[in-house]
């Protein structure tokens, strides 16, 4: 059974909005809403669990739709896939620091449309209980995890993780040999590890404390060895403070 998830549609093209309205239902998801403003899009989402907001950047009223989602996005953990008819350098610059699951260039056809919003719903935990495997993790301890891989169960210690990503319904767990696959969502992952030595860093990242070498704040990026991972506003004032820096 496909796990249905709640989707809200900010557009101000009557065309393009029925577009996805249509597609949404076909893929037999639950429309919370279609609205044209930042007011009235806040306002669902204060009484509504949203997985998934399909944002035209260009809308009426006071914000665009990137200012829209750096507002939900510190206030809620909801994913953005943008739509835009534009294709500037500068536009695509701020959307891509807010972290979207994708963007959709318009005009598009209806198969466009439909594997974008297949791929960005991929990258969603659905608003569910979530499937747990407990042998993925088969033991925590202080200072490590035991991970199933294969036939195999490896010793992880914290000190050898630079950083883990969420990928759908999975984690992956990134050393500097080896990448796991772990069959939690990222929140239940968080949960597990000691809070002193992870830290989120975007809604779908999490980073060593421990293995950060520099962060880019120019370009939103937490930098690790030679790996870069990417750093969300909603997230930056947190880590920031909890590397003390001077």
């Amino acid at each position: 059974m496909t796990d249905q998830f709640n989707v809200l549609i900010v557009e101000d093209e009557e065309l393009f909005a029925n577009k996805i309205e249509m597609q949404i239902d076909k893929l037999g998801h639950s429309i919370i809403g279609i609205v044209d403003n930042c007011e009235s899009a806040l306002e669902l989402i204060d009484v509504h669990h949203v997985d998934l907001i399909l944002m035209d950047i260009f809308i009426d009223g006071q914000y665009d739709g990137i200012e829209l989602a750096e507002m939900i996005q510190a206030k809620k953990d909801i994913a953005v896939l943008y739509i835009t008819s534009q294709q500037d350098e500068m536009s695509f610059k701020r959307a891509a620091r807010s972290g979207p699951v994708g963007f959709l260039l318009k005009p598009f056809s209806d198969i466009q449309l439909k594997r974008s919003i297949e791929l960005a719903l991929s990258q969603v935990e659905p608003s569910e209980i979530e499937e747990q495997n407990a042998s993925d993790i088969s033991n925590i301890k202080q200072d490590c995890i035991f991970i199933k891989k294969k036939q195999k169960i490896s010793k992880v210690n914290y000190s050898d993780i630079y950083y883990i990503k969420s990928d759908g319904r999975y984690c992956r767990v990134h050393t500097e040999q080896e990448m796991y696959l772990i069959r939690k969502s990222l929140k239940d992952l968080k949960m597990r590890l000691p809070d002193q030595k992870f830290v989120q860093c975007h809604r779908s990242y999490l980073v060593n404390l421990d293995k950060v070498k520099s962060v880019d704040l120019d370009n939103d990026y937490v930098i690790m060895q030679e790996m870069k991972v990417p750093l969300s506003r909603r997230e930056k004032d947190n880590l920031l403070s909890r590397l003390e820096y001077l």
